[in-house]
């Protein structure tokens, strides 16, 4: 019986590895019909073209091109805010970025910072900025998307940009993760800890629940040993670190094959905490626990974007979407546009529903509503978050007209202390000038000539996708 059973898993087996090897084929024919280098090839291009520059290049921008999937960090010690590449599809290619840019959030100016040694374009990446060596940034793996999207690459590679130098290092290190994208990082007692994400090469996909720690003393990665009951695998989750020691894993998403041409996606809403076993010091070991949540929890919905309140063990997140299937090729998206602060201090982390209200103040109750409508950031996922010195941050993004995915490049920010309004530092017309019934991004660049011209050249520095 059981020599069966053997056989029957290796007859499996064989079929699924020469059903992907059609597909592989079928894909790589694709890619010679139109033209298109191996995947791999463009991305050791573009890193030799940037490793090829010699000086820095500062310049003053109006605002970041539109993009989605992109990091967005506070600057550890000056008033800035860090934005690192992104996609956008513009209704032909998908344009990937590995463009650096710096908010200066006093003066209210962008300055691209074009430095010798940058990393290939890429989406879905993980960031992180720590005060080490006058500042840092720290960035890890995320996707590269060709321009006909027939080709998807995953980084495994890490870097490290000085604030203050102004050059990238790209890091070698033995022992990391795995390429991915879709998976998170956080600073804790020194070390950037990793968890999850995702890889798809076009006919086949993982997803993680692995755990790295890379030492910012002696630059190794470590695979950290865990204990109890571990977060199913996903990606596109939030974590957070407390300043305890202790992290906070929360949703996230997967998907699975159901049938041979359709594959399920599900929304996990659940909480896990992550702890140091006792007289742990470097983060080798934690012990995984699954926790209750409490207050006002956000409805189901995934790519919604997280940003933590440092040194109050508390976190905003805002927005995301929720996807309903209606069989296998008929899905529902609702986009969303709230806010949620999530407090860690609590033995159970409790959920608090921002309001987020303008007074009248003498204007007709009416006419200031209106007001306070008009300078809301409108739902979307896939957006960018960041608060420093009391003041969260949100810019562009993603939503759906209809039809038509929209890429944002609109910014707000909002006083966390007296919460009155959204100010809109810059606005975006695209929902009103899209009809919904479009069903590509092709219209987008009409308002975006000037953009989508610079992208098409920049293109062929890097591209990236997703998560």
């Amino acid at each position: 019986m059981g020599k069966n059973k053997k056989k029957g898993a290796s007859r499996i087996e064989k079929a699924t590895a020469k059903r992907e090897k059609k597909i592989a084929q079928r894909i790589k024919k694709d890619i010679g019909k139109i033209g298109e280098p191996e995947v791999s090839t463009i991305v050791a291009h573009i890193e030799a073209k940037n490793k090829a520059k010699v000086k820095v290049v500062e310049t003053k921008i109006d605002n970041p091109s539109r993009r989605s999937n992109f990091s967005f960090v506070p600057h550890p010690d000056k008033d800035e805010i860090i934005l690192f590449g992104g996609e956008f599809h513009n209704g032909k290619n998908t344009i990937m970025y590995n463009d650096l840019i710096f908010y200066n959030i006093s003066h209210n100016t962008w300055t691209l910072v074009d430095a010798p040694g940058a990393p290939p374009s890429r989406s879905s990446h993980s960031a992180v900025s720590v005060a080490v060596d006058n500042g840092q940034l720290w960035i890890f793996g995320g996707e590269f998307a060709s321009p006909s999207e027939y080709q998807f690459y995953h980084y495994n590679d890490l870097w490290v940009f000085s604030l203050k130098n102004r050059n990238w290092t790209k890091v070698m290190a033995e022992g990391g993760p795995c390429g991915r994208s879709g998976h998170r990082m956080v600073l804790s007692k020194r070390h950037l800890v990793l968890f999850g994400g995702f890889q798809d090469n076009t006919h086949n996909y993982q997803y993680f629940n692995d755990l790295y720690a890379f030492s910012l003393a002696d630059y190794k990665w470590k695979t950290i040993k865990t204990s109890g009951q571990a977060p199913s695998p996903r990606s596109g989750c939030q974590m957070f670190a407390m300043e305890d020691g202790r992290i906070i894993v929360y949703g996230g998403y997967y998907k699975e094959k159901v049938k041979k041409d359709y594959d399920k996606g599900t929304i996990l809403i659940d909480m896990f905490v992550l702890t140091p076993e006792k007289g742990d010091t470097d983060c080798s070991n934690y012990r995984w626990s699954k926790v209750k949540q409490a207050g006002s929890l956000p409805t189901a919905r995934c790519s919604l974007s997280g940003s933590p309140i440092t040194g109050h063990n508390k976190a905003f997140l805002f927005g995301g979407v929720y996807d309903e299937e209606h069989g296998e090729d008929d899905l529902t998206s609702t986009f969303y546009n709230d806010l949620y602060m999530l407090d860690m201090e609590q033995n159970t982390p409790t959920w608090r529903l921002i309001s987020v209200k303008e007074q009248p103040n003498k204007l007709d109750s009416e006419v200031a509503q209106c007001l306070v409508n008009s300078e809301t950031p409108t739902p979307r996922s896939h957006s960018g978050l960041a608060f420093k010195h009391n003041t969260l941050f949100v810019y562009g993004g993603l939503v759906e007209k209809g039809s038509k995915s929209l890429t944002l490049n609109d910014f707000y920010s909002l006083d966390t202390k007296k919460l009155k309004k959204w100010n809109m530092i810059c606005s975006d017309d695209i929902l009103k000038t899209v009809t919904s019934d479009c069903s590509s991004d092709d219209s987008m660049s009409t308002d975006d000539s000037s953009e989508s011209d610079e992208s098409d050249e920049s293109s062929s520095d890097g591209q990236m996708d997703t998560d």
